[in-house]
């Protein structure tokens, strides 16, 4: 008799506990993506705005907000695009976000300097005031841990988004500036009086900064990962198939950059969301952006491993990293 009265009130819980976790799983489509608008996040628009996302049956909904990634481990948000290590850092802290695939490769963030610069080694940036996005930037990590571990030199940072970087560059207030793109093809549309460019790239593989006819490295390493679709990690184990549908429509959009990133129609759906970024800017920039899903793990967790050097986490979640689910599919 005692066991029947104990398991009458188990019943009644498991009964009243269906109900919520059958509403986790959506049957209407409806994912929120939390964005702050980059041309990096190009595929993401496109998808939108070419229907993509509603061939799959897909209620994409895209939200402006700089706090992307507090939105999607708070459940305010389903997925967000980011700078992995923004991401790696929560991950790594047990919170509620993991990543589903890669946005592009690779990282197109160099060093940009004033066209008479006289900076013609990496030693040279010895003590420098440098303008980047961050300290955990993923360009100014990989950028800064080879300065330490190749020619024992140090940059000083100081952080600013990248359009007031680009200003502090022309104000003189710094020497330099890790740009990512279209803010690099920016910079390099400048002119002086004469009518001749102010700036110049150095050390990021395609340019000559001692002027011996050879191409330094890049800095920041050999086709770097940049950033990464993430999501919120009850959205991803509740609603797989539409978490997959929503890759599914990224990858088609992203083989529709690739094939023409110039074309008038991708042009101008990056300036709809990013108006104050110049056209010709765009045009520039867009065939640097390597849009696919697939992920570079081992870049990535190249990544864990910096911020686990700099102190930023503990350890290095490796492949945790990545949402299993998605094994076979982005990685």
């Amino acid at each position: 008799m005692l066991k029947r009265l104990l398991i009458l009130p188990l019943v009644a819980v498991a009964a009243t506990l269906l109900p919520l976790a059958a509403e986790a799983a959506r049957t209407d489509g409806k994912i929120i993506v939390a964005d702050a608008n980059s041309t990096h996040h190009l595929n993401l628009y496109v998808a939108f705005e070419k229907g993509l996302f509603k061939k799959r049956g897909l209620n994409v909904e895209i939200k402006q907000t700089s706090a992307g990634v507090a939105a999607v481990v708070g459940g305010e948000a389903d997925i967000v695009f980011n700078c992995p290590t923004g991401v790696i850092t929560p991950i790594a802290k047990g919170q509620n976000i993991t990543i589903i695939a890669q946005v592009k490769v690779p990282c197109t963030s160099v060093l940009v300097v004033p066209v008479n610069s006289p900076f013609k080694k990496p030693a040279d940036l010895k003590g420098l005031q440098l303008a980047g996005l961050s300290n955990t930037c993923c360009a100014v990590i990989a950028i800064r841990d080879t300065l330490k571990q190749r020619f024992n030199t140090e940059f000083t940072l100081t952080a600013l988004a990248p359009g007031a970087a680009l200003a502090a560059l022309e104000s003189n207030a710094v020497k330099g500036a890790i740009l990512e793109e279209p803010f690099v093809a920016e910079a390099l549309l400048l002119k002086d009086a004469a009518g001749k460019p102010k700036y110049k790239t150095i050390f990021d593989g395609h340019s000559d900064a001692d002027g011996d006819g050879k191409i330094e490295p890049n800095l920041a390493g050999q086709n770097p990962p940049c950033r990464t679709i993430n999501a919120n990690k009850d959205f991803v184990r509740n609603n797989g198939k539409n978490a997959k549908a929503f890759i599914e429509a990224i990858d088609e959009a992203d083989k529709l950059i690739v094939a023409n990133p110039s074309a008038d129609d991708i042009v101008a759906i990056a300036q709809k969301y990013v108006p104050n970024v110049s056209r010709q800017a765009i045009v520039n920039s867009n065939p640097k952006l390597g849009f696919r899903i697939r992920l570079d793990t081992r870049g990535l967790i190249g990544y864990a491993q910096a911020l686990v050097n700099q102190g930023t986490i503990d350890k290095n979640p490796g492949e945790a990293l990545f949402a299993p689910e998605f094994k076979g599919i982005s990685w």
